[in-house]
């Protein structure tokens, strides 16, 4: 980490910061000192004793706006950090804490925010840094060349999404599938050969999908299960109703759709209703075809990687219409690596 950092004059004079308590003053001094190259300060026990601070030292930057504090895990950041410091590429190290600066934004004045719907927004933090922190070119015309970009890469959000979940699927979690699929194997081998018949059978039915996969039919407003599935109902019962044999898988899996609905919003910025029929239809289906929880569960993952980093998926409309679009296969990609790696 750097011996020094930068305090411009005209933080250090502002009203708000003149107004302040001595001890914030100096916890701000001492956060700045301390923050990464990027601004982010994730130890502060050494500060709190230096500067003899509390929260509520913190609580009064924070009023302020001169940090932030983005989530709930002990790391700030230095609002005014890159109007104040400038740090040469050839020694630039970025922060170790990407997953906070992934929720920030880079404003006019080359000041940090988590609001995404301020006017004077450049683009996302994340995005500006990629470009080389970039404060010689005029801001709106970074604006409208990272809106450019978005319009680009919005195009091509599906083929992300799977090359994303190609580097996702770490190795521990292979090495898991193999260890638990060979017991199995050894334990109950009439029973896994059953079940990867079974599986062949649900990819073979979701690949023949007239447009392309179960996500496209249910964000039309169709919550039919597998037509093979119906099929052999209807020969064994007589012909049921296929809509009660549907509400009893569902109820069936209630418990399974619920979690999946807790794990999406665990990891989600934003938290999408249980009672949201679509999204219940794809969690049903996908478990009603075989699939563990667990894979479904990666296929989440990987999509959520993508639409945390994009604001048009921020708000709960959009990023349920891309999880009913591509879940199903994604989740189906997961299974089909882990069975070519096994």
């Amino acid at each position: 980490m750097a011996e020094r950092r930068m305090i411009s004059r005209k933080i250090a004079e502002d009203d708000r910061f003149v107004d302040m308590h001595p001890v914030s003053k100096l916890l701000y001094f001492y956060l700045v000192l301390n923050a990464d190259d990027d601004g982010f300060v994730g130890s502060v026990k050494m500060i709190n004793f230096l500067t003899n601070a509390d929260q509520s030292n913190y609580d009064e930057l924070l009023e302020n706006n001169l940090i932030l504090e983005p989530t709930k895990s002990g790391v700030y950041v230095i609002t005014d950090w890159y109007a104040q410091n400038k740090i040469e590429p050839k020694i630039y190290k970025a922060t170790e804490y990407l997953s906070v600066r992934a929720l920030l934004f880079i404003k006019t004045n080359f000041a940090y925010t988590t609001n995404p719907d301020e006017k004077d927004i450049i683009s996302p933090v994340d995005y500006w840094i990629k470009q080389g922190r970039d404060k010689k070119t005029p801001p709106e015309i970074q604006a409208q060349q990272y809106l450019e970009q978005f319009q680009e890469t919005s195009k091509k959000v599906p083929r992300s999404v799977e090359e994303t979940s190609k580097k996702v699927l770490a190795q521990n979690r292979l090495d898991k599938n193999r260890l638990d699929k060979s017991r199995l194997e050894q334990n109950r081998p009439d029973q896994t050969k059953k079940e990867k018949i079974n599986k062949e059978n649900n990819y073979k039915y979701i690949n023949s999908s007239s447009n392309g996969g179960m996500g496209e039919n249910l964000l039309n407003g169709s919550s039919s299960t597998s037509s093979m599935e119906n099929k052999g109902n209807s020969a064994e019962k007589g012909g049921v109703d296929n809509r009660v044999n549907n509400q009893l898988d569902t109820n069936n899996n209630q418990d399974n759709i619920n979690s999946l609905f807790n794990y999406l919003n665990g990891i989600s910025t934003t938290d999408i209703p249980k009672d949201n029929k679509r999204l219940a239809n794809v969690f049903d289906m996908l478990i009603h075809n075989g699939y563990e929880i667990e894979d479904i569960q990666l296929g989440i993952d990987n999509i959520m990687n993508v639409a945390n980093q994009m604001p048009q998926y921020q708000n709960e409309q959009s990023l349920t219409k891309l999880l009913i679009q591509h879940l199903p296969e994604y989740t189906k990609q997961i299974l089909e690596q882990s069975s070519s790696n096994d």
